[in-house]
């Protein structure tokens, strides 16, 4: 609980009223009078925190989005206890013996409110004071000092980044590539220990320059003389300062202190000096900090014991001038790459951009491979940047340990290439089967950040109808765009980003991207690329005589000219081709059939979705199984509806079992544009078992809004919390657990675990720390599920793909939904549902629709014929999806809840809402893909959807009305339009969203391990959300986080990772492979003449052998359990 002060006089700074509170505070709540009436006596005494803060002022503001400084008058404070018990006897006693501060003001403390509401401390604080000791003023005068001592700024005199050579044969230097000379009495180092960072900060004649570096990418530190060497597994980030002087504009700015009126303008920038941009892709994680003075030097080493860095290294690594990353080196580099093929020259790129090789040691790699067979080289060297990005890794550690060589023979980077040439020549794999369907190609993907470019793969992933016009599908690149760190490059309130992105990546989506010696072109998106803001690019290429180009695969795709006037609707119609499908069937034009639309109202019933005739279904289906592996293929269950792409028709397609001939029929609603000549049946999904349901934060809000009691979502959680924590003491249990919350299954855990069950028990005991490890993992993120975004699984509810009712049967308000797991019976939805969609932020987005059960064979065949979908009426005034936050039937899920206690009344019901989608950008000429690329860019700095959802769950939470309320309404609106803007092409701007009405947020808003800051209030909500919230207690959460984040930096999951697991499998092959072919028939006693029989018994001894090793493997090794744990899920299938 938290009580404040108001007004309290200004006789010394913040920090000295913070102590005289201190101690007045604890002369009465640590006094004997009041431990006599209040307190135990064995109770230690209690902790308790004061916050003081500066009242100010406003002078005039010229303009709104400046952030001025303001003049101060008074100070108010925050008293935080760790128990409301005390806090309120605290409060009673004082109101009766009021506290006097400086000796003549009194004090006088209230609850802590803000407008009318009750405030709440931060959990991690109320924790805190409960578990640390009370310090009293000597104490913490002594931190405080201390702590001022520790921001305290340095001075510095220089800044180089370059490469840390670690030659054979001379001493190890640092290869300053660019250096940046500044003024000492400017230029700046500061910790900011709040938010883990490290500002360096240098002023130009009318601007600042400054250099972000997170603390928790500084892997290694040396320290030689005046200088440090930073050792960053990300890159700092870069900003531009423009500084603006305003003139005094009122009495109180005349008496305000300097810079009072000076506003500062924030820009993401590339590099700190545009002339040398070409450098800091290569060299912006060695950074050389010089001092300005010794003192300084000295006061850094000393001080960097206080913060989050690694330990300095005392090392002695003079500094050479080299100009390795000259634009002319890079060029000729550019131009030798001409002559391996895109693959290898994507590898050796890698070995460039990752700061493995210089370029003139790539140069010699380049001539060692010239005469090598191209596949035989990319093998050769995704084992080579994995092996030289293990001894770098090795380097940031710390690790002084030489495995270079079993006999201590230090190699040379050309001894290693040899040793990759001879390691991968043994490697006699077959293909991957799921490259030779077509259905999935060698993805390649280019990581563009803001300073530097991060090359992946090539990882198998599922192809799409672009790349499958073309067999050389590594003319094509997929080009992502991110932050430093890997995450999604987002608005920022503090720092404008619109700038970074025009002039970092502008230019290569319009003039093209050069790698590898050729030039790739802006292609397209799909739309989930787009969400995720990634785009393809391709290298133009010759098929027969024809030249293939950006532009050329464009205008093959279809004709856009419908939509040739919108930029935003232009890409989302070329997005079709891009989105990840496989290709089952090539149709005859007599096979697709056009027919109408169901349309009453207004309103499409049957919007984006056609029908398949079951002879199609079937060969579809046998296509889709035919590239599964045989135990999947054993268990693969039928699908009764498609999601597809043909041509430029998008949508899904129910089977038909009227239809007699061979056929597929679409409608208007599906045909995007014209595509004559595209008769490849393409599927995006298909749906052969339901997907599990969840309750989430919006939709638990719109439930509460419309009756459903907190007991029942409370109950809930405390049954998947019971059933989480009892899961991992039962094989079998832990399995089920696994598949109701889509945990693992791409790694086939839940299968391992249940066939572990079978052979072991179902209480088993596996021994195995690493599936411990899995064990805490899974409960950990369950928890966070939990704990911050409400995330519950329910059981009897189902998310199905939505289709028409094409026997036209169903009353208004009825849908049928026929529910089968593999190898099980079907049974049938009936009765009240409740039924929605996400995101659910409309109270009228919650509908309760009615089961119809199973249906007469001779009455509804159709009907009869689905499996694992919902089929909607196409009866009644309005099409039920569109009642569910604007759905149609074109691949929408829809959430189906049985449980009684989750289906409101009907009427609690709210009138769904009526979208109007705004008018869209137009142009006034045919749009050009320099437009496309425009928008692509826009889009990164507009997209708020995940901001208006966040402000409606802040006001809904205030709101007497909740999401009824005016204010939540609007912003459903506009999550709308927010949604819609890939297609149409208008943004959301941000001052459009109306802001809360207190500024304070509900507790179940504080992201996980946050710090607190002056103005991130929150409150105790005391709607369900905030009770769900508090349920679970983020102790359980910090448990499981604690063992399984062990120290050093994180493993992240690049090309590096497939490559160790390539490292891993080429050993085991090399180990066993001779014992293999010479002794397999007789270990396993064969017979001879059966090649099915010695082949699967071949498996069984590879996936034995596979799993042997990496359970002899040492502990540290990464990616060892994890390759065994794959070759353990083979030997339990073939056994």
């Amino acid at each position: 609980m938290e009580l404040y002060i108001q007004d309290l006089p200004p006789f010394s700074n913040v920090s000295d009223t913070r102590l005289e509170l201190i101690d007045v505070i604890s002369s009465v709540l640590h006094g004997k009078t009041f431990r006599e009436l209040n307190v135990q006596a064995h109770e230690a005494l209690h902790n308790f925190d004061v916050l003081v803060r500066e009242n100010f002022s406003r002078p005039f503001q010229p303009n709104s989005q400046y952030r001025h400084s303001r003049v101060r008058s008074r100070f108010s404070a925050t008293i935080t206890f760790p128990t409301t018990l005390l806090a309120k006897r605290f409060d009673a006693y004082v109101s009766v013996n009021p506290l006097i501060i400086f000796g003549t003001f009194p004090v006088n403390f209230k609850q802590s409110t803000r407008q009318g509401r009750v405030t709440m401390p931060h959990p991690d604080l109320v924790r805190a004071l409960k578990q640390t000791p009370f310090k009293d003023r000597i104490s913490l005068l002594t931190e405080q000092l201390e702590q001022e001592k520790l921001l305290r700024p340095f001075s510095i005199s220089c800044l180089e980044f370059g490469r840390t050579l670690n030659t054979e044969s001379a001493q190890p230097t640092f290869a300053s590539e660019f250096s940046l000379l500044l003024a000492t009495g400017d230029s700046l180092l500061t910790f900011d220990t709040v938010n883990n960072l490290l500002w360096i900060r240098w002023s130009l004649v009318s601007s600042a320059r400054s250099l972000v570096i997170r603390m928790k990418s500084v892997q290694r530190i040396e320290a030689d003389q005046l200088s440090v060497t930073l050792w960053l597994d990300t890159p700092p980030t870069f900003e531009d300062i423009q500084i603006t002087r305003h003139e005094s504009q009122s009495y109180h700015d005349q008496r305000a202190e300097e810079g009072a009126q000076v506003t500062e303008t924030r820009y993401r920038i590339p590099c700190p000096h545009t002339t040398e941009q070409h450098v800091f892709p290569f060299v912006s994680d060695r950074l050389r900090i010089t001092f300005g003075t010794y003192e300084a030097y000295k006061e850094f080493c000393t001080r960097k014991t206080t913060v989050r860095l690694p330990k300095i290294i005392h090392f002695t690594r003079p500094t050479i001038e080299q100009q390795l990353y000259t634009p002319q080196n890079l060029a000729a580099l550019e131009a030798f790459l001409v002559c391996f093929t895109i693959p290898v020259g994507f590898q050796i790129e890698a070995l460039l951009s990752h700061g493995l090789l210089d370029p003139a040691q790539i140069r010699n790699v380049c001539e060692a491979l010239v005469s090598v067979d191209p596949d035989h080289a990319e093998r050769a060297l995704i084992h080579y940047n994995a092996i030289l990005a293990q001894f770098q890794t090795r380097d940031l550690q710390n690790s002084d340990d030489d495995e270079d060589d079993d006999e201590g023979v230090t190699l040379t980077y050309l001894d290693r290439l040899t040793r990759s040439l001879e390691f991968t020549l043994i490697d006699s794999r077959t293909p991957d089967p799921r490259l030779l369907s077509g259905d999935s190609f060698p993805c390649r993907t280019v990581t563009i950040t803001p300073s530097r470019f991060i090359l992946e793969g090539p990882v198998t992933e599922q192809s799409n109808s672009v790349l499958r016009m073309y067999r050389d599908t590594h003319n094509f690149l997929r080009i992502s765009i991110r932050e430093e760190n890997g995450l999604t490059l987002r608005p920022d309130r503090d720092v404008d980003i619109l700038r970074l992105l025009k002039t970092r990546y502008l230019d290569f989506l319009t003039q093209g991207l050069n790698l590898c010696g050729r030039k790739f072109e802006f292609l397209g998106y799909s739309s989930s690329a787009l969400r995720e803001h990634q785009a393809w690019f391709v290298c133009p290429f010759y098929k027969g005589d024809s030249l293939v180009t950006a532009a050329s695969i464009r205008q093959r795709l279809g004709d856009f000219s419908k939509v040739i006037n919108i930029p935003a609707r232009y890409m989302a119609r070329v997005a079709q081709a891009f989105t990840s499908t496989r290709q089952s069937l090539t149709l005859l034009p007599s096979q697709i059939v056009r027919i109408e639309d169901v349309e009453r109202n207004g309103s499409c019933f049957t919007d984006g979705v056609g029908t398949i005739s079951p002879d199609l279904a079937r060969q579809v289906d046998e296509v889709l199984s035919a590239g599964l592996p045989s135990r999947k293929r054993r268990h693969h269950a039928k699908s009764s509806c498609f999601q597809i792409r043909l041509g430029g028709f998008k949508g899904m397609l129910s089977v038909d079992p009227t239809l007699k001939q061979a056929c597929v029929c679409v409608r208007p609603s599906m045909d995007k544009f014209v595509s004559p000549d595209s008769l490849t049946l393409d599927i995006a999904g298909s749906f052969t078992r339901p997907l599990p349901a969840y309750l989430n934060r919006p939709m638990i809000k719109v439930l509460e809004d419309l009756g459903i009691h907190e007991q029942v979502f409370l109950a809930l959680q405390r049954e998947i919390v019971s059933k989480v924590e009892h899961s991992r003491t039962n094989l079998r249990r832990a399995s089920e657990l696994m598949d109701q919350l889509s945990m693992a299954r791409t790694s086939g855990m839940p299968s391992i675990l249940r066939q572990l069950g079978t052979l072991m028990g179902d209480e088993g005991n596996t021994q195995s720390d690493f599936i411990e490890e899995c064990y805490d993992l899974m409960i950990m993120q369950c928890f966070r599920d939990l704990k911050y975004r409400a995330r519950i699984p329910l059981d009897a509810s189902y998310t199905l793909v939505g289709v028409a009712d094409e026997d036209q049967v169903l009353p208004p308000n009825f849908v049928y939904a026929c529910i089968q797991y593999p190898g099980k019976a079907p049974f049938y939805l009936e009765g009240p549902i409740t039924i929605s969609r996400s995101p659910c932020l409309h109270p009228g987005d919650v509908r309760v629709v009615t089961g119809i059960g199973k249906l007469d064979l001779e009455r509804a065949p159709r009907l009869n014929a689905l499996r694992n979908c919902v089929v909607f009426s196409v009866a009644g005034m309005r099409s039920l999806p569109s009642c569910l936050g604007g759905g149609d039937l074109d691949g929408d899920l829809y959430t189906l809840i049985t449980l009684p206690e989750l289906i409101p009344a009907t009427a609690r019901l709210h009138p769904p809402a009526s979208y109007t989608a705004p008018e869209m950008k137009r142009l006034d000429r045919p749009c050009t893909i320099e437009d496309g690329a425009a928008f692509f860019l826009d889009y990164i700095s507009s997209d708020l959807v995940g901001v208006i959802a966040s402000r409606h769950l802040h006001i809904a939470d205030q709101a007497d009305q909740g999401t009824r309320d005016d204010l939540c309404l609007e912003l459903v609106s506009l999550h709308s339009d927010a949604v819609d803007y890939p297609k149409t092409g208008v943004p959301v701007a941000i001052d459009q969203l109306p802001r809360a009405p207190n500024r304070m947020k509900p507790d179940f808003m504080c992201p996980e391990h946050h710090e607190r800051r002056e103005g991130d209030d929150y409150y105790e909500s005391q709607k369900v959300l905030g009770k769900l919230f508090r349920q679970i207690p983020a102790e359980k959460i910090d448990i499981f986080h604690h063992h399984t984040h062990p120290g050093g930096p994180p493993v992240t999951t690049t090309s590096h990772t497939a490559a160790l697991f390539e490292r891993i499998r080429l050993a085991i092959l090399e180990e066993g492979e001779g014992a293999l072919y010479d002794s397999e028939i007789v270990l396993l006693d064969a017979d001879e003449d059966d090649p099915q029989r010695i082949e699967r018994d071949r498996q069984i001894n590879r996936a034995y052998t596979a799993w042997f090793v990496s359970t002899q493997a040492p502990a540290q090794t990464f990616g060892a359990h994890s390759f065994g744990f794959l070759a353990l899920d083979l030997l339990l299938a073939r056994l």
